[in-house]
């Protein structure tokens, strides 16, 4: 899936495909190198089970921040990276072939002279059709060709799931055309949001210049996009906007979005991405599209032509040559999140490949790199954390019956993809030459979005994986009503074969519940047992629920990340339900397994109990920069590590008995403090 189409149309799904977070090697369970034992459990639990990582763990100088996930990942692009070497080396692949197409995006990316070379070449036939723009409706018909490459200029649009409907596919129309990570960075008042702003202008007014532009004409030229974008953003709702999904969901014919926005000839638009008759569409926010028409009123065709060059380059930049690469770099990576230098070449082509072909790719990666017993032992503990799941709804004290019955068939039907899929994508389609780099990224984003539209009309597939399988992460689609387990999370210390079940259940355990526990968030609880958006709470349950998540809102609210930024409470209430829920879930189907067996022995000097929250935070252990820590804060829906460790567990009773927390305590909070919600 393309970069652009994460940011605009996905960042709905996105919302809805909620994530963990985010080797090989032999590692113990629990190192005792890692910990730092002279720090109290009950002030800071997270600096107690990771001090030792902490104290002699580097960020690396080309990433924002550094943990365990990254460790996974670093091994995992090393493990890609072989293949791709392998792969690259085979001179007699069939055109057409997996092979061949892998093969030649590979050796576009790795030929650093060809690039150089090239310059903006490859990128000459779209400025020249920007150029040639001489009509608001070719301006138009441009907007819905870039959208098919990846791009996403003015808003977003493909097909998904129909919220209420999901055994159908709709096509959605969702808020895009920014170029900031952030709507609320183009209005926010407070210093950083003003330099952002400032440094951005700045960095805009370079790439015109690289791309030929006089300096005068490149101030005004970003002068002009920032004043665009700023509209846009001004109607965009935020990202706590973001969260209300009902909301999102506006369902109407072309002829009355024509009515919001009929400066936009919405017809041809969809003429010129298919010939389809896509019906009834789905609005994300006309309050928008309403801004969109007044927009395309006011700007003239000579903005807009400066308007669609920025887009152009800005979502091409990093598959340019140098000069575009270290000034994307430069802004994107440096200012926004205090990168100290950039990644080595092999490792931005690697992940490019593993958004771009990653199930082919990690077809290859599971053939090698994963044994089938942890699928097997993770199938055990999937099941086992189901059993706890439904026995904690069944002994709900606040949720009424007819609730209560509507959950469990939902926890009943709930599916789960472990590992790897069992059918694999058929990717025969791509075109891939070798060429060009940045036209085999487009020609790969134009792929992926033909192959979300051509779904139109189909039956859902739900054998289909949202991830390729060495993805170091783990989801729950509520549209499916399934959690996915790829094979790149199932590695210690989330999961570690050779440990012994306390640490593997506070680890991998807690991920599962984590994943099952959302579809019961305060989002997924909106969809039903078939993956329908549909209220199937009683007036009562509802108020229950609400009150009780109002206490994680004021807990995470209160925890304060770095300077005067604190962490975002309603902003984070998914993750923050999933983490509590996790772990509540993993810690009883721990106790149910330990029925009719001996004691678990004392290990490193820590009982059963307490080695199973040390399994859960050293999950978390990670350092992060200052920059990186309040982009996180404002962008993103997942609290840094140290604050899902010590929010969590200061909400889980059997904690304090483990570690001997009490009142005198930083963690400690009043037993009416801590929500019971599932």
């Amino acid at each position: 899936m393309s970069k652009a189409l994460n940011r605009v149309l996905l960042l709905m799904l996105a919302l809805m495909l909620f994530t963990f977070g985010c080797g090989r090697n032999e590692q113990p369970a629990i190192s005792l190198s890692n910990m730092d034992q002279s720090v109290d459990p009950g002030e800071d639990f997270f600096r107690f089970a990771n001090g030792g990582w902490l104290d002699r763990t580097e960020i690396p100088g080309d990433k924002s921040s550094y943990s365990s996930f990254d460790d996974l990942r670093e091994q995992r692009d090393k493990d890609i990276h072989e293949l791709l070497e392998e792969v690259s080396k085979k001179t007699d692949a069939e055109e057409g072939s997996v092979t061949q197409k892998i093969s030649d995006f590979y050796a576009t990316g790795m030929d650093v002279k060809k690039i150089e070379d090239e310059g903006l070449q490859p990128l000459q036939p779209e400025f020249d059709r920007i150029e040639n723009i001489s009509s608001k409706q070719d301006f138009q018909d441009l907007v819905a060709r870039f959208h098919t490459f990846g791009l996403d200029p003015l808003f977003g649009g493909n097909v998904m799931q129909d919220l209420m409907q999901s055994d159908l596919y709709k096509f959605y129309f969702m808020q895009a055309g920014v170029g900031l990570p952030d709507v609320e960075y183009y209005t926010k008042d407070d210093a950083r949001s003003q330099e952002i702003r400032e440094e951005y202008v700045n960095h805009m007014t370079k790439m015109f210049e690289l791309m030929g532009d006089e300096s005068a004409t490149a101030r005004a030229n970003a002068e002009t996009v920032m004043a665009i974008e700023t509209r846009l953003a001004e109607h965009s709702r935020n990202r706590v906007q973001m969260r209300n999904i009902p909301a999102l969901y506006n369902k109407m014919s072309l002829d009355k979005l024509s009515a919001i926005c009929p400066n936009f000839n919405w017809g041809a638009y969809m003429a010129n991405l298919s010939d389809k008759d896509f019906g009834e569409v789905i609005v994300g926010m006309p309050e928008f599209f309403e801004e969109v028409n007044r927009v395309l009123a006011d700007v003239p065709l000579d903005d807009w032509k400066v308007y669609m060059r920025w887009n152009l380059i800005n979502r091409s930049a990093e598959y340019l040559n140098e000069d575009f690469v270290n000034q994307d770099f430069e802004f994107y990576s440096k200012f926004l999140s205090g990168n100290e230098e950039i990644q080595k070449r092999w490792k931005r082509v690697t992940q490019t490949m593993n958004g771009r072909v990653g199930e082919p790719l990690g077809k290859l990666y599971v053939e090698r790199h994963f044994p089938t017993e942890s699928k097997d032992r993770m199938m055990e503990l999937v099941g086992n954390l189901k059993k706890a799941m439904a026995q904690r709804l069944e002994n709900l004290e606040w949720m009424g019956k007819d609730t209560k019955k509507a959950a469990l068939a939902k926890l009943e039907k709930m599916r789960f993809k472990i590992g790897y899929p069992d059918k694999w994508k058929d990717f025969s389609k791509l075109e891939i030459k070798r060429d060009s780099y940045v036209l085999n990224v487009r020609r790969a984003n134009y792929f992926h979005f033909y192959r979300q539209l051509d779904k139109y009309g189909k039956p859902v597939d739900k054998e289909e994986w949202g991830m390729p399988p060495q993805t170091v992460n783990a989801g729950y689609n509520p549209l499916k009503n399934e959690m996915t387990f790829p094979a790149g999370i199932l590695q210690p210390p989330f999961f570690n074969p050779e440990a012994d079940d306390a640490v593997n259940y506070g680890a991998i355990g807690a991920v599962i519940g984590h994943e099952m526990t959302h579809g019961f968030d305060d989002q997924g609880r909106r969809f039903d047992a078939r993956g329908n958006m549909r209220n199937w709470w009683t007036k009562e349950d509802n108020e229950q629920f609400t009150n009780r998540t109002k206490l994680l809102i004021d807990q995470y609210n209160n925890f304060v990340a770095v300077d005067d930024v604190h962490i975002n409470g309603e902003l984070t209430l998914g993750e923050n339900i999933a983490d509590f829920g996790g772990l509540s879930i993993s810690l009883h189907a721990y106790r149910m397994s330990l029925e009719d067996k001996q004691e678990s022995p004392v290990i490193d000097g820590f009982n059963n109990i307490q080695r199973f929250f040390l399994g859960w935070a050293q999950v978390w252990r990670g350092k992060i920069r200052d920059k990186a820590l309040k982009r996180k804060c404002q962008e993103d829906v997942h609290p840094w590590g140290k604050f899902r460790v010590n929010g969590a567990l200061a909400n889980v009773p059997e904690f304090y008995q483990a570690f001997d927390i009490d009142k005198d305590d930083p963690l400690y909070r009043l037993p009416d403090q801590r929500p019971v919600i599932w």
